[in-house]
């Protein structure tokens, strides 16, 4: 099904309230006021993400100024900040179903908190005053582009001096929406220089993690005592991704948000060949866990060709970046009958998993092997089927809310978190996390410790054992209460239909490992094809590869025409044997080839090379 994008059409009605009214909507007068800029229908004009794309993205036009053809090497989709901005939730906030599904419920629950979570999730309707009602129905296609370039680079610093003169009232904390927009429209940015055609002002802000906390701190306002004058750190936490970093040991050695979600690499920020070439270009791709939502994006919205294409490179990215959050290692090996304790590294700057408390989970999946490679025993068992964990047998990293002493999937009445063993980042203290509401739940970590062993008993007869570290974004048990939970509109209904479609948003493997170790790597893939269906997108196929104990991934390479070597591209979410290739150039030819992987991290030979033409 497609759903239509909203009309303009239906601004007529909101414009007719008075901006003091609009202004209490901020908070729904129900508690929801919080400090920062304010909704004003005449008092904020943003600039459209279409009018950045003409300079800051349309790579697939930009050919090499060295040759006339083939990619610029130094602005590609790698450096299209258009293009990676399109494929990742920024873009996506306003659209995304789970977020629609879950905010329909909220409202049930405490009228007016939607004016709190559209903040963030589209600041162009709510500043505009279009956020009102909270369906979204009065909606222009603009507000739909979510967290849009304009809002991010027109921000100052809530707690500077400026922002404090800008804001309503000063803003106590970072975190909870609390942002202040300038009405300078020049765009503020990292570089004290500029090449832009347009006004530009220096901003330390934008190097800031404090930028990233402005929206990543959410705490429950319907549980401070006083939003104007508490920091979100002090009242009952939702998402405390920017605290959970603040209390880490990345705080301190310089490591902000952007250095992991904008990793750096050489290029312009546009698509000319005259402004300089950066060795430090932050890539807007923001990647962070959540691989499932732009599947199934194009499910519910009209997306062109070119924005299909970047919802694969944000899943892509995503993959690549959930492989690097977390590692699994054998700590005690299974002698003369004792256990095997294995242990999980968390190597992120916040907890590991992080992000949305109620959805979000890993844990540990341990199979046992009889000398025959018979399967004799398992703990956390999964069935893709159903997707039913057997939790009771195994270590679950999660969250667990509750509304007193009752189990809760109801965010915005949830008040007590009954469990939290989620592990903490490199650096972490009980005390600091005690202050900021953020301490372990019923679970124990020790002052310094970023991983967690977990011991398990092998059965008689084992022969080998294999452990593998599960990541999942959307568990069955959530999906089943956004749709039940529903008494207003359909969004939890078409999302419960979207899940099943998408094979029930499958836990992807990050990590994993063999006891006894293995070291031979799986078979050299057989067979690589590729074709170009489109002009920016190669679709990769070939064999599986077979291993003594079995492949968890692939990793796909590409050499372009304008390089000397070969880079990797993404690997495939599990074992499947087919790639999307979508940051390509028109009419250009590029050579691929890929390796297995198996559980224990040994990498196969590279298959033959394959060479494919895109599209004119």
């Amino acid at each position: 099904m497609m759903m239509r994008r909203w009309k303009k059409a239906g601004l007529v009605g909101i414009y007719l309230l008075p901006a003091t009214v609009l202004m209490g909507m901020a908070g729904g007068g129900n508690g929801f006021h919080l400090p920062g800029s304010q909704p004003d229908p005449e008092g904020y004009s943003f600039q459209s993400t279409e009018l950045c794309y003409y300079c800051h993205g349309s790579s697939e036009y930009a050919y090499n100024p060295d040759t006339g053809e083939g990619p610029d090497p130094y602005f590609n989709a790698k450096q299209d900040i258009h293009f990676n901005w399109a494929g990742n939730m920024m873009a996506q906030s306003a659209r995304d179903p789970v977020f629609r599904a879950a905010l329909t419920i909220a409202e049930q629950d405490a009228p007016g908190v939607g004016q709190f979570c559209w903040r963030c999730h589209s600041p162009s309707a709510w500043l505009e005053g279009r956020s009102v009602p909270y369906t979204g129905e009065n909606f222009v296609d603009e507000d739909l582009q979510g967290i849009q370039c304009d809002h991010c680079h027109r921000m100052v610093d809530p707690m500077s001096d400026e922002g404090r003169a800008l804001s309503d009232q000063p803003v106590p904390g970072i975190g909870n929406g609390m942002y202040v927009i300038s009405d300078d429209p020049a765009k503020r940015g990292p570089r004290p220089e500029s090449y832009a055609n347009h006004s530009w002002q220096y901003s330390e802000f934008h190097k800031s993690s404090s930028f990233c906390g402005v929206c990543h701190d959410v705490s429950n306002p319907l549980l401070a005592q006083d939003t104007t004058t508490q920091p979100p750190h002090e009242y009952f936490p939702i998402d405390r991704i920017y605290s959970e970093w603040k209390l880490s040991d990345y705080a301190t050695q310089g490591i902000t948000c952007q250095s992991c979600h904008m990793p750096r690499i050489e290029g312009r920020a546009v698509n000319f060949d005259f402004p300089p070439v950066y060795p430090d270009l932050a890539q807007h791709s923001f990647a962070g866990g959540n691989y499932w939502v732009p599947q199934i994006l194009p499910m519910f919205w009209d997306y062109t060709e070119r924005e299909l294409d970047a919802l694969i490179a944000g899943r892509n990215n995503t993959i690549e970046m959930l492989r690097k959050s977390a590692k699994l290692s054998v700590v005690q090996v299974p002698k003369r009958g004792s256990p095997i304790v294995f242990r999980v590294t968390n190597r992120t700057g916040h907890k590991f998993p992080s992000g949305d408390p109620e959805s979000r989970r890993a844990w540990l999946h341990v199979e046992y092997f009889n000398a025959s490679g018979q399967k004799i025993g398992e703990a956390g068992a999964y069935d893709f089927d159903t997707a039913n964990l057997d939790s009771s047998s195994t270590k679950v990293y999660q969250v667990k809310l509750a509304e007193g002493t009752t189990p809760t999937f109801h965010m915005i009445l949830a008040n007590t978190v009954q469990f939290d063993n989620r592990i903490p980042p490199r650096g972490f203290r009980n005390a600091r996390f005690r202050q900021f509401n953020i301490a372990p739940v019923n679970y124990t970590y020790r002052d310094g410790q970023f991983w967690d062993d977990t011991t398990y008993t092998p059965p008689p007869g084992t022969a080998k054992i294999r452990a593998t570290l599960y990541f999942q974004v959307m568990t069955r048990e959530y999906v089943e209460f956004l749709r039940d939970a529903n008494t207003s509109d359909n969004w939890g209904e078409l999302l419960y239909k979207a899940w099943v479609a998408s094979d029930k948003a499958p836990p992807i493997a990050i990590a994993s490992t063999v006891y006894p170790p293995d070291t031979r790597a799986p078979s050299r893939p057989q067979n690589l094809s590729a074709y170009a269906p489109s002009p920016h997108k190669a679709e990769l196929s070939w064999n599986s590869s077979t291993d003594d104990d079995r492949v968890v991934h692939y990793e796909v390479w590409r050499r372009d025409p304008h390089a000397s070597r070969f880079h990797k591209v993404g690997t495939t979410f599990g074992a499947e044997t087919q790639f999307t290739d979508p940051t390509l150039h028109p009419d250009t030819e590029y050579q691929y080839y890929v390796r297995a992987v198996d559980g224990s991290g040994n990498a196969s030979a590279f298959s033959a090379v394959v060479t494919v033409r895109t599209q004119q």
